[in-house]
């Protein structure tokens, strides 16, 4: 399953990175501090689930979402970030899931195998 991180900070980059590298069928095939980029990428290449983070500047993950799903795309999104209060926020954009940091790596490997189980690719 293909990867991408989506993450101002990173720390949370290197501390994603090595919780999904623990983990078996995943493959991190980006990692960008803003969105542009991200979603740039996102139209030239093939991605099975997408972490992103809610508070990043210019535009923030909630904002990035929308315009994923205006654009027509069904990625499979999981948020991971501080803040609990954007969560209903999250899901009205489809949300896969959202996680609140610190992530646990339980929780993590959890959700990881829920996309695997249902066969990755949204």
């Amino acid at each position: 399953m293909k990867v991408i991180i989506i993450d101002d900070e990173w720390a949370m980059h290197l501390i994603m990175e090595r919780m999904l590298a623990k983990l078996s069928g995943i493959e991190i095939v980006g990692s960008f501090q803003e969105t542009t980029a991200a979603f740039s990428y996102l139209e030239k290449h093939e991605v099975d689930l997408i972490f992103i983070d809610v508070n990043m500047p210019r535009e923030n993950g909630i904002e990035f979402a929308k315009r994923l799903r205006e654009s027509g795309s069904l990625k499979k999104l999981v948020f991971v970030t501080s803040y609990k209060e954007y969560a209903s926020a999250a899901f009205e954009v489809y949300a896969y899931d959202y996680i609140v940091k610190p992530v646990e790596p339980d929780r993590l490997r959890k959700t990881v195998q829920r996309v695997l189980s249902e066969g990755g690719i949204g």
